[in-house]
């Protein structure tokens, strides 16, 4: 399972690469899902939430949980959230969880919720950030956190993002 807040209709760098790696996977002969929030469209009143299921058969589960922070982060929100994802990682047999980007508090709930299902959990750092302000050093504490205590293996997009982490 991939997890993000970052994914399309949205278009960065992070959801072209959870769109590309789980492609690759899918044709590999792997069951890839991706789990978001809700995500808004540009016209007004158009929304996706719930399940779609996109090209190569790519799953997509639309949390209904709208992100109240510019950029498409929502607020951690265990309570809310780790009810569902356990029951999409139960109900669909996940075994390992991908979450993408530091940034993105749901991947930090999902690889927590991995934790306490005993799912080996994954994280790959897209983050580009500084750790000459308190948000920088707010966001390396609390991946550190996850790392140190949710996550078997780190991926580093970049040299820097391996400079943050370490």
């Amino acid at each position: 399972a991939m997890v993000s807040n970052f994914f399309y209709p949205r278009l960065g760098g992070v959801e072209m690469h959870i769109w590309s790696l789980s492609q690759r996977l899918i044709a590999l002969g792997h069951k890839v899902i991706v789990v978001t929030h809700e995500q808004r469209g540009r016209r007004p009143g158009s929304r996706r939430v719930g399940v779609r299921v996109m090209y190569g058969g790519l799953k997509v589960y639309y949390l209904p949980y709208y992100p109240i922070v510019p950029g498409g982060v929502t607020l951690i929100t265990f309570q809310a959230v780790l009810p569902l994802l356990r029951h999409i990682f139960l109900r669909e047999g996940i075994d390992v969880v991908h979450g993408h980007a530091v940034t993105s508090a749901l991947a930090c709930e999902g690889m927590a919720t991995a934790a306490l299902l005993d799912v080996a959990a994954v994280y790959t750092d897209h983050s580009l950030y500084g750790l000459d302000d308190i948000g920088g050093l707010h966001l390396s504490a609390s991946s550190g956190f996850v790392l140190r205590t949710c996550v078997r293996a780190a991926i580093c997009v970049s040299h820097a993002c391996a400079e943050n982490l370490c």
